[in-house]
């Protein structure tokens, strides 16, 4: 067997340039394959972690009723043990109470239907990062003690025309007027003035939501301290999701317990298959490869007829010549294949440093939650993945050649002029 490695690897060389060539097609297709793959990964990763900390949280929990009638009365039933548990169980890292409500917002230049939460400031910088989203000379974020203040989105802000297009400057202190109906049905008006203006990556959520003071928006209703719509939980590690929110639901039978994989069903289903999509884009660059090295490998085939007829009339079984095509096609393509897998790491750890910029076609992206600044990365396991794909190419490539080779009559073969 060894001596057939060493035959197979010589036998890859002795036609250099045409060789190089295919390796160079390999490379190339493997590199873009991973590279792809990679700020696919990326894009991903950074739509996760939107959804968890900024947008939903680990987990939400609600009265079930809330779920299917987001009536103001619908809220969590037994708040003081199922926050006695939320803060004793070390897989917590935190939660928020909040309040919902949907509420018309107006300025005397327009207006938006907005879904208004009333939160603790000092409990929500735990569960959100969105206190670190506001934009350059937007203001500041809630203050307990700076009552009265609302916590708008840039989209937000343009639609109630409390940013100045022309200039780009922010109008804080601005007065928007929410209307309500309250816990009797009665239609409720409250004012807030503009404390800070944020920007995330995700269009539909900016344009939907805005934060003010729990005990602004409790007041104002009113609804007492135990009165809470939504509690958002964050974890300290995504792994014991799925045990965390288990025992919340069999502990507490009359609340419901959504992970962020329910509330976000598509950052939920591009985690859980982005590795199939990996090697699909792989598999379909790694196909369309197959054919280039199979013709090679024919045309090596032909051109050498003889030496093979010589080979097995002096006694070479067709199995060692089988393994001999199969090896020489098999490093035809790991060779390119290890090489493009290195370029294409390259590639990924230089932009996941800089990042790539898509700033051109940036509302596209944020339309669908998407950055438009990607950091790529790839998980290690990816190329033991696309190494087993390689290798099982080259195999399925060497069929047809090898078979050529086998129905070779070995007295014929020796009687051409290659």
């Amino acid at each position: 067997m060894d001596r057939i490695l060493s035959v197979s690897w010589k036998n890859v060389w002795r036609n250099k340039k045409r060789s190089l060539i295919v390796i160079t097609a390999v490379m190339l297709g493997t590199a873009a394959g991973v590279f792809t793959s990679g700020l696919m990964n990326g894009w991903v990763d950074q739509r996760i972690r939107s959804v968890i900390n900024i947008e939903q949280s680990h987990i939400k929990l609600y009265n079930p009723d809330f779920l299917k009638n987001e009536e103001l009365t619908n809220y969590i039933k037994g708040v003081a043990p199922l926050e006695k548990y939320l803060k004793v169980n070390n897989k917590i890292k935190g939660f928020s109470k909040r309040i919902k409500i949907m509420a018309m917002a107006a300025t005397s230049r327009g207006n938006t239907g907005l879904m208004l939460l009333g939160v603790n400031p000092d409990e929500e910088m735990v569960v959100s990062e969105l206190y670190k989203d506001i934009v350059p000379d937007g203001g500041q974020y809630l203050d307990n003690n700076k009552p009265g203040g609302i916590f708008i989105s840039d989209k937000t802000a343009e639609t109630l025309h409390t940013k100045n297009k022309e200039t780009g400057k922010y109008k804080l202190r601005s007065k928007i007027v929410f209307t309500f109906t309250g816990k009797e049905g009665e239609m409720i008006s409250q004012s807030y003035r503009v404390c800070g203006i944020f920007k995330t990556s995700n269009t539909a959520f900016d344009q939907m939501c805005a934060f003010v003071l729990d005990k602004d928006l409790r007041s104002a209703i009113p609804l007492n301290e135990n009165e809470i719509h939504e509690i958002a939980v964050i974890l300290n590690d995504n792994s014991d999701l799925s045990s965390v929110k288990d025992d919340i639901n069999k502990r507490f039978p009359n609340i419901s317990a959504l992970d962020w994989k329910e509330l976000a069903p598509d950052a939920g289903m591009m985690s859980e298959y982005m590795y199939i999509y990996y090697m699909i884009i792989m598999g379909f660059i790694l196909f369309a490869l197959a054919f280039g090295i199979i013709n090679t490998m024919l045309m090596a085939i032909l051109e050498r007829g003889k030496e093979i007829g010589m080979l097995m009339a002096i006694g070479m079984n067709r199995s060692k010549v089988f393994k001999m095509i199969m090896l020489e096609t098999v490093f035809l393509t790991m060779v390119g294949a290890m090489v493009g897998m290195a370029v294409g790491w390259l590639l990924i750890t230089i932009t996941g440093k800089t990042g790539i910029d898509f700033s051109s076609v940036e509302e596209g992206f944020e339309a669908i939650g998407w950055s438009s600044v990607v950091y790529p990365n790839i998980p290690a396991g990816f190329f033991f993945g696309v190494t087993l794909m390689v290798v099982l190419t080259g195999i399925a490539a060497s069929l047809l050649p090898a078979r050529k080779a086998l129905k070779m009559n070995p007295v014929e073969a020796l009687r051409t002029d290659n």
